[in-house]
């Protein structure tokens, strides 16, 4: 009986060893990826590549304008080119148009758009251009002020009055619808000054 017992004991034990070692040894193998594993996954990672995007260049930089319009814009446009009156003068020859593209008021708001003046020039053909960065325009008055041409580093100013606030009706008419003292400086000095008059074609939309 004793025996018997004794053997019943020792079977019990080895059972439970042996599941233990079982259990270990699956443990581990879950735990830790095989050999084979690793080499398929490792050059996975080596074959990762960094692409590296370089920034979009930053525009160059606009001088601050400064417009004050000051006109109802239900009555009043002043948008379009306008070109000299009859012969153009020796000390202007240079001079193509004078662009008007004005929006209007802003009513205050910050950062709104109220539109550009530019004095276009052309040499042959070569054309170059003076953008306003002063200006002042009511349904009467224009008066503005450029920064040089890129070219010929030439400065314009204009101080002059509309003729005209019906621009449908003598558009492309040759019609004077502008007039006022053209001035160009450069270097800081005065080269040419002279009143002219001008009329005008629609820049369209």
């Amino acid at each position: 009986m004793k025996r018997w017992i004794l053997r019943v004991v020792v079977m019990l034990i080895a059972f439970v060893l042996g599941c233990g070692i079982d259990r270990l040894i699956w443990s581990r193998a879950v735990s830790s990826p095989s050999q084979a594993e690793v080499v398929k996954l490792a050059p996975a990672t080596l074959e990762k590549e960094i692409v590296f995007i370089p920034a979009p260049p930053r525009p160059d930089p606009t001088p601050n304008s400064t417009f004050i319009l000051d006109y109802d814009t239900e009555k009043f446009t002043p948008w379009g080119y306008f070109y000299i009156l009859g012969s153009k003068p020796k000390e202007f020859a240079e001079l193509d148009s004078i662009q008007l593209a004005l929006v209007g008021p802003t009513q205050g708001d910050i950062g709104a758009d109220p539109g550009w003046i530019s004095v276009e020039t052309r040499s042959g053909e070569n054309y170059d251009r003076a953008r306003a960065t002063v200006a002042f325009a009511t349904e009467k008055r224009l008066f503005f002020a450029t920064l040089p041409t890129e070219q010929s580093g030439v400065e314009y100013w204009f101080d002059g009055e509309f003729l005209r606030t019906d621009f449908d009706a003598v558009a492309g008419k040759k019609k004077a619808a502008l007039r006022g003292t053209l001035t160009k400086t450069k270097n800081g000095k005065k080269i040419a000054q002279r009143t002219l008059s001008f009329w005008m074609e629609h820049m369209g939309c």
